[in-house]
């Protein structure tokens, strides 16, 4: 047995557990941070944008100086056919500047971890935590391969899916339904490409969610960021639809890279990177209780993502839930009392932020998964009023709202697009 003993031992080097170990090191605290991959973020697979709110309540100011891509400042919805793609293209002066940026997260990750051992953490990367050591119900260290760890205060963000809050009865096994697939390609080009292509200046780049074509009309949506040198693209699908509906993933994806309104700005790219992850989407219904003796659940392994529809989040929420962690071990450890009375001021101190939000949207993924015209028949719609309302033949004009209902009545039904606009108005 080894008699390495620390105050904290934050499990995960994702941007949840690299913010817990940067918090609690910056407050003079002895901190082990446990990464099973060779470096932070080299497992770890996002969209790849973070809103830096988030990153200025960790460390004010010195975000500016993390590994971010392009502030985003175009925001950008297509809605896809099998052969077109109707673009609503936003350029928005009113947005706060440094509201978002596009982001690898292996750099991020990396980063974000340096911080944290410049701070005073130690971080042990390549060490994988096989179980929580419990002693008289209170959680005292973890296990990695032959060796024990102990510590005041375990914090796990150790991703979807946590084996070691399931081992401790925080947890129960995920399930499709309150899950979706992601894949995503890391596509490089030349900063001048990105620029022209995207209609961006050095610096800036796009967020485009797509709708649609793009899935096969299973749940979900695609994505494309710009960053300095690449682009990230990628597909997010409703794990049960996806079964039912029989489509294989890695299909979809290099379909989409095909796809006559996404090919152009892809064209001559070079595939840099591929990955695929499980994005916890069952909200508050399947979140995992966040605390227990001497124990505290963060980020993607609380399952604090939130999926409106239009945005997807999930890093400003796992930084936030680092900082409320972080503060509340540093309270019971100055206070000598690790209980789990104690560390419930973690939940308290996320009441008005991250689970307010996800009580807000707490019926959306519910929406999204029960509204398959919004994949399929919407689309079709949106395509043929604007071809409609452009098709010039010569023949006698009519005026657009006439144009406009014939659209719509030839493809979908009136009833049906009232009674999804009233559901997504209550959930989204």
């Amino acid at each position: 047995m080894s008699d390495d003993k620390f105050q904290a031992i934050v499990v995960g080097g994702g941007v949840a557990g690299c913010a817990a170990a940067y918090r609690l090191a910056k407050a003079g605290h002895e901190v082990l941070l446990i990464e099973r991959g060779k470096s932070a973020g080299s497992k770890n697979v996002s969209g790849g944008r973070i809103y830096a709110y988030a990153l200025e309540q960790l460390m004010p100011g010195e975000w500016q100086s993390a590994p971010l891509e392009r502030e985003i400042k175009r925001e950008a919805i297509m809605m896809m056919t099998p052969e077109s793609g109707i673009l609503v293209n936003s350029m928005l002066p009113g947005l706060p500047d440094k509201m978002s940026y596009s982001v690898l997260r292996a750099k991020l990750d990396e980063w974000m971890a340096k911080k944290a051992e410049d701070a005073g953490a130690m971080l042990a990367t390549g060490f994988c935590a096989e179980n929580i050591i419990m002693q008289d119900g209170k959680a005292v260290g973890v296990k990695t391969g032959d060796e024990e760890l102990y510590a005041d205060i375990i914090i796990l963000a150790d991703g979807v899916n946590s084996l070691l809050a399931q081992g401790v009865g925080l947890g129960k096994p995920i399930t499709a339904e309150n899950t979706a697939v992601a894949v995503k390609m890391v596509i490089g080009l030349s900063e001048e490409q990105i620029c022209d292509r995207f209609n961006v200046p050095a610096g800036q780049g796009m967020a485009m969610l797509m709708v649609g074509d793009c899935t096969k009309g299973v749940s979900g949506g695609g994505f494309l960021y710009t960053n300095k040198n690449s682009v990230s693209l990628g597909l997010v699908l409703d794990s049960a639809g996806l079964k039912a509906a029989k489509e294989n993933i890695a299909d979809l994806i290099e379909e989409l890279t095909q796809h006559p309104a996404i090919a152009p700005y892809l064209k001559d790219g070079k595939l840099l990177e591929y990955g695929a992850h499980l994005i916890p989407e069952g909200g508050l219904a399947s979140m995992p209780k966040l605390y227990g003796e001497g124990l505290m659940v963060i980020g993607d392994a609380a399952g604090m993502v939130v999926n409106s529809a239009i945005t997807v989040r999930g890093m400003d929420y796992g930084i936030l839930s680092g900082i409320a962690a972080a503060d509340a071990a540093h309270e019971a450890i100055e206070a000598g009392d690790c209980s789990a009375k104690k560390l419930s001021s973690y939940e308290s101190a996320i009441k008005q932020t991250v689970l307010k939000d996800m009580e807000t949207f707490k019926h959306a993924h519910e929406f999204m998964a029960t509204t398959p015209d919004m994949f399929s028949t919407y689309p079709k719609v949106a395509e043929a009023v604007m071809t409609n309302l452009f098709t010039i033949t010569g023949q006698p004009a009519r005026r657009a709202p006439l144009l406009v209902k014939d659209a719509v009545f030839k493809n979908a039904s009136l009833w049906q697009m009232f009674k999804d606009g009233l559901k997504g108005a209550r959930s989204i």
